[in-house]
């Protein structure tokens, strides 16, 4: 097993205790950590930003030792977790995600994944989310993180530096991966908002809400879109001082 880089993580995600990627990271993180948490939502909250519970008390399940899931959103499963367990000794890392699919472009702002990485930072933890993109929502081929998670994450824990980062890996094969680059968030995928009108058993109308993408809008070739095409790990500062360790492209294979 490889050396323990720091005592102890946190993890959470937004798509849920029961989800795939969940499983991935824990993995990854048993690799990195000698103590390892997990504090999930109870259901999936995709989409939740970073988001509060002021109007819900939250209520929490324990799953296994170290294991919870929360009837939150992933950053109340952030700070519950700080205020009840962690107290004066707050985890070395919080780790978000894996999430189902890329948390790219426009995407970003509403991300629950996301979120949480930001409240971590915002109550001074150093915080990474990752994300798999796919061509197929039936058939997620988690190789890519599966395979480079772990290294990836070593190259960006800095213990002296500001740590919040979002990272995407590419929808292909892991031996296709040849590098992860500093990529730019970029913009232009929502072109508009959609509504989708029903009718509930009561014949009140209700809305389901959506945006109308396009996968061809043109980007620069730094963008978080671009590195994803080029099969490469995209790696975005979530915070505007943060800088990737060893330059703008670090080659991992």
């Amino acid at each position: 097993m490889n050396e323990a880089m720091v005592k102890r993580i946190l993890i959470t995600n937004d798509d849920g205790i029961a989800a795939p990627g969940l499983e991935v990271l824990i993995d990854i993180a048993h690799a990195l950590a000698e103590e390892v948490w997990v504090v999930a939502p109870e259901h999936d909250r995709s989409g939740a930003g970073q988001s509060i519970s002021l109007h819900t008390p939250l209520r929490v399940y324990q799953h296994a030792n170290r294991r919870y899931a929360v009837s939150g959103t992933p950053a109340d499963c952030v700070l519950f977790a700080l205020a009840e367990w962690f107290g004066e000794t707050p985890p070395d890392l919080v780790l978000s995600g894996v999430n189902n699919g890329a948390n790219i472009s426009d995407s970003v702002q509403y991300s629950g994944t996301v979120g949480a990485v930001l409240t971590a930072e915002h109550m001074g933890i150093p915080a990474i989310a990752l994300s798999q993109a796919y061509l197929n929502r039936d058939g997620i081929n988690w190789a890519p993180v599966n395979v480079w998670g772990e290294r990836v994450i070593r190259a960006l824990w800095q213990p002296e530096q500001p740590c919040c980062w979002n990272v995407n890996f590419p929808a292909c094969e892991a031996d296709e991966v040849r590098e992860m680059r500093w990529a730019r968030q970029s913009t232009g995928s929502i072109q508009r908002t959609q509504l989708l009108a029903g009718q509930d058993a009561r014949n009140l109308p209700y809305w389901w809400l959506g945006f109308e993408r396009s996968s061809r809008h043109i980007v620069a070739p730094d963008s978080d879109v671009a590195v994803l095409r080029d099969n490469a790990i995209a790696v975005t500062p979530l915070r505007s001082e943060a800088g990737l360790p060893g330059g703008a492209t670090m080659v991992v294979l």
